[in-house]
């Protein structure tokens, strides 16, 4: 089944500059969103974001149909994901939160629905714990802002099934993302572990006088940098 056609209709829960960023994204892409979040004035915060990153999404291209009118907000948690193909989690980076919210999560919207969390570092197998359909729940790790950024890690926990990752990449492909499939637990994922490695060796070369600030900036941004962010990726 194609993603477009199996997934037409994305809850987005938190709407913080993540969440914000993805629904603007997912309506780019001519899905149907529901967001909800229960601080006060987010509703007017998303809508905010998503008008503000139209203009650029429009460059890019939109998909047919696509239109900020396709985003609903919901206050109540129930609503906001009754029907949805797929939800996409972006609450606080606290364990006990999200493994709270996934276990409501899923007993609200059956099977075979995917609950997708964006969590940087918080394990999906302690975050799918409580939940009673543990095979549908995968991390979906963007970077910030998801509506540019084209790379998502798509991890699994120890009960997700390996449709459901397949699913899950299909999905993000057909959103105009590079999903990449880390087949292995680990804290921070592999994108944030290769940038702290390089942080990492920077402070140490500042630590030991090998280098100024100014330099090491100078070391990144005017060598490799440069063609790192022209790389070939064909």
């Amino acid at each position: 089944m194609d993603a477009n056609t199996e997934i037409s209709r994305v809850a987005i829960v938190g709407t913080g500059l993540i969440g914000s960023s993805w629904a603007a994204c997912f309506l780019a892409h001519g899905l149907d969103v529901v967001a909800t979040d229960p601080a006060p004035g987010t509703e007017d915060k998303v809508r905010q974001y998503v008008e503000a990153a139209w203009a650029a999404l429009t460059k890019f291209g939109l998909a047919p149909g696509a239109s900020t009118s396709r985003l609903r907000f919901e206050r109540d948690l129930k609503e906001a994901v009754a029907g949805a193909d797929l939800v996409q989690e972006n609450a606080l980076e606290r364990e006990p939160i999200k493994i709270k919210l996934f276990g409501e999560i899923d007993s609200i919207l059956p099977p075979p629905a995917i609950l997708v969390s964006s969590t940087s570092g918080i394990p999906m197998s302690r975050i799918q714990s409580e939940c009673k359909h543990p095979e549908r729940c995968v991390t979906g790790h963007p970077f910030n802002p998801p509506h540019l950024i084209p790379l998502v890690e798509v991890v699994g926990g120890a009960k997700t099934s390996a449709e459901t990752i397949k699913r899950a990449m299909r999905f993000y492909t057909a959103m105009g993302k590079r999903p990449l499939h880390i087949r292995k637990e680990v804290v921070g994922h592999v994108a944030n572990r290769l940038s702290a490695a390089l942080y990492r060796e920077i402070a140490y070369l500042i630590d030991q006088g090998v280098v100024s600030v100014a330099d090491a900036d100078a070391a990144v941004c005017m060598g490799p940098g440069l063609r790192w962010a022209l790389w070939d990726r064909t």
